[in-house]
């Protein structure tokens, strides 16, 4: 079961706050931005730059996931060590 419509509400608002503090300045955000996705219980959080060899394209590199356990009422973050695991 997918969050609730007044938890996904919780979740756009806290985000909105956590992006709005920690996004580039807007000079730059055409070379380097961060995101958000929903998609069910999880939560990602990822950076958007244009790709390497065609500019005219963006590419979405992973930072974050948090994933909501219902059961046992909290959220599970996993992220991308420097090591790539």
């Amino acid at each position: 079961m997918a969050l609730t419509q007044i938890e996904l509400r919780r979740c756009e608002k806290a985000l909105a706050q956590f992006l709005e503090r920690r996004r580039p300045p807007a000079n730059i955000r055409d070379q380097l931005d961060i995101g958000y996705r929903l998609n069910g219980h999880s939560v990602e959080i990822f950076e958007i730059r244009p790709d390497w060899q065609d500019k005219t394209q963006k590419t979405e590199t992973p930072v974050a996931k948090a994933t909501y356990v219902r059961t046992k009422n909290r959220w599970r973050v996993f992220w991308m060590r420097r090591d790539l695991k």
